[in-house]
């Protein structure tokens, strides 16, 4: 894993798109890609020129939007445990409390044994003891609540959902991104 931060890279419209990594970014700038950036740059150094004797370096800004760069085709996010429970903040929908990764399982609210899909509509951050309990029956079955709506993330919180070293600028960024109804950067 590189010690150098990721670049938050949008289309020229100013989207957020995806990360790239310093290297990407390294090639955006040098091939003159980048339509216009804001953000602290960070200084790459480069090899030493036989010629000048001098080392190169290249300066790369933290968000870069990239010219013709297309918008990705779907918005979606990738349902995973890691985006599902950030999503929810690691808090159990049914009685409130905070978990860890080890204690989040995901919960179906409608059973897939009967019939529910493995959707973001359709799933919640749980502790395991309301897991167990909720089983395989439905809310009205187990005499349980949501305490929350689950919803479908967007593009902007997947970015922060999937790194873990944003820098301030890019989040920031992000944040002024999010949704209305968004829970990820809540307190």
């Amino acid at each position: 894993m590189s010690n150098f931060p990721l670049v938050l890279t949008l289309d020229s419209a100013g989207i957020p798109q995806r990360w790239s990594t310093w290297e990407e970014g390294v090639i955006y700038k040098v091939k003159d890609l980048i339509a216009w950036s804001i953000g602290d740059e960070t200084i790459y150094r480069g090899g030493t020129s036989r010629l000048t004797g001098l080392q190169s370096t290249v300066s790369v800004p933290s968000i870069v939007a990239i010219r013709n760069m297309g918008r990705l085709k779907t918005r979606s996010v990738p349902l995973t445990n890691r985006n599902l429970f950030g999503r929810d903040r690691h808090t159990c929908a049914y009685c409130g409390k905070h978990v860890t990764d080890h204690e989040a399982t995901r919960d179906h609210i409608q059973p897939v044994s009967r019939g529910g899909l493995n959707v973001w509509m359709n799933v919640v951050c749980s502790c395991k003891q309301c897991n167990n309990h909720k089983d395989c029956m439905t809310l009205k079955e187990a005499h349980m609540e949501l305490l929350y709506a689950p919803y479908i993330p967007d593009r902007a919180e997947a970015l922060i959902l999937s790194n873990r070293r944003i820098l301030a600028d890019q989040m920031e960024f992000l944040a002024a991104h999010l949704p209305k109804h968004s829970r990820v950067l809540q307190h």
